[in-house]
């Protein structure tokens, strides 16, 4: 394999034929910062190369898990399930649940939602089952309680607690001694690190061993873009294009960031991406107090081709707030010929002796191309082939991408005060020790807000 990742950034130009954007000073003096923060190992994002040392035995229990389960159930939330979903899909496909690999079919259940949690205790075999539960904390209100209920599941299944995996952070906690309590297995996420930039870690690395994926390939990637990014000189850099373009059209309007995965083994990658960038990026303050520039820098992913019936209306004549990135898989696990069927009728006959591959990338070169010749920026990045190198390499290289971003926007990448306010008024209303002074209180402005209702049935 020649390459892991290409990126083509030369239609990222300004609309109105202003010509490639130009990078002020300040840009390039925070870049070459960032820069220097990876080549040294001082930024957490780094954190995800001392994880070498666990490789070993996350594979020796991975292996011991799949010799004995026919089934894993995960249970995570956002960065602690996104990024597993996006390996077995990427590397496995959409349906790797209902293939027969070799090894055990794995689950993700990652909402406290009854009807998928009740659809998976009819359908799973609990005395097959084995249990991972990933929380960086262990007090995720939504993880906390599927495990409780499943839990309670795999023991009257008769499982046995020593073979349950636990992956937190390394606190005096109550998941900690929880793990101390059953003698299980258990693994630590890299500290300092948040949830949505963990999937370098055990907590992608065990799902993919335990669906044989060699997680050192997930890394063996990352390294070569820390490489590339950190050995590239301003001028010559991808980062510092990429990044530096995204916050310059940020400016100028353009707040949303389009991420258009044409193909479906990028969906669950795309849902990564989104929280990676809105959880990092969507901050009102800077660090030091400030009015963020442009603050909310909005993801959305979407599908190709699919989402062409569906999106693409809005993204050419629609508000000119986005720029466009595309990622591509050059050379699918298969190719399908399209033959054989319905050749003397015109609106099938010119299908005859293509691939679906072949579609697809001429779609995209079209869409791509149709968004900016009405002027849209565009950058597109191929992969060139569904391997664990070049996934290790996508993560990293969008791990990379948003931090360099925060620190043009001045915001720090590694904290989510939007998020914490609804935790805590979450444990308040369900009960939760040290939150209980804060539930009149709650209480009274879910009032307020429910007075202020105006409510329509149809019967």
């Amino acid at each position: 394999m020649d390459r892991l990742i290409r990126l083509d950034t030369g239609h990222l130009v300004n609309p109105g034929g202003k010509g490639e954007l130009q990078f002020d000073s300040a840009t390039v003096s925070t870049f070459q910062e960032f820069q220097d923060d990876l080549r040294e190992k001082r930024s957490p994002i780094t954190l995800s190369f001392s994880e070498q040392g666990t490789i070993a035995e996350i594979k020796s229990v991975a292996r011991k898990l799949r010799e004995k389960y026919e089934n894993i159930l995960v249970l995570g939330i956002g960065g602690s399930a996104l990024g597993t979903k996006a390996v077995l899909e990427f590397m496995n496909g959409p349906y790797h649940y209902l293939e027969q690999r070799g090894c055990p079919h794995i689950f993700v259940l990652d909402n406290i939602d009854p009807a998928p949690a009740a659809q998976l205790e009819r359908l799973l075999d609990f005395r097959k089952t084995a249990l991972v539960y990933t929380s960086k904390s262990g007090a995720t209100p939504e993880t906390a309680a599927n495990f409780i209920y499943f839990y309670k599941k795999y023991k009257e299944a008769g499982g046995e607690e020593r073979d349950i995996v636990i992956i937190c952070d390394a606190q005096d906690n109550g998941i900690n001694r929880i793990t101390r309590q059953m003698g299980c297995y258990v693994f630590h996420f890299p500290p300092a690190l948040q949830g949505r930039y963990s999937v370098l870690s055990p907590v992608g690395f065990l799902p993919a061993e335990l669906a044989g994926i060699d997680c050192r390939g997930l890394l063996e990637g990352a390294a070569a873009v820390q490489q590339a990014v950190t050995a590239a000189p301003p001028q010559e850099n991808p980062l510092l294009f990429l990044g530096g373009s995204l916050y310059a059209y940020a400016q100028e309007g353009r707040t949303i960031h389009v991420l258009f995965n044409y193909s479906n083994l990028l969906v669950e990658f795309g849902l990564w991406f989104m929280q990676l960038w809105a959880e990092s990026l969507g901050k009102k303050k800077t660090i030091s107090g400030e009015q963020a520039r442009a603050p909310g820098a909005t993801p959305l992913s979407c599908l190709g081709a699919t989402d062409q019936h569906s999106l693409l209306q809005l993204f050419k004549d629609g508000p000119a707030d986005k720029v466009y990135g595309f990622v591509k898989i050059e050379r699918p696990p298969h190719d399908l010929k399209i033959e054989g069927a319905f050749s003397e009728m015109e609106e099938y006959a010119y299908f005859e002796g293509h691939t679906m591959q072949e579609q697809l990338h001429v779609e995209q070169l079209a869409t791509e191309l149709s968004l900016f010749n009405a002027g849209h920026p565009c950058y597109r990045i191929t992969l060139p082939e569904p391997c664990a190198p070049a996934l290790g390499a996508l993560f990293y290289f969008y791990e990379a991408l948003t931090v360099f971003a925060a620190r043009l926007y001045g915001v720090n990448p590694y904290d989510q005060p939007g998020v914490e306010e609804g935790k805590e008024q979450t444990y308040a209303m369900l009960g939760r020790e040290g939150f209980l002074s804060r539930r009149e209180d709650y209480l009274k402005r879910l009032e307020r807000y429910e007075e202020g209702s105006r409510i329509f049935e149809i019967p």
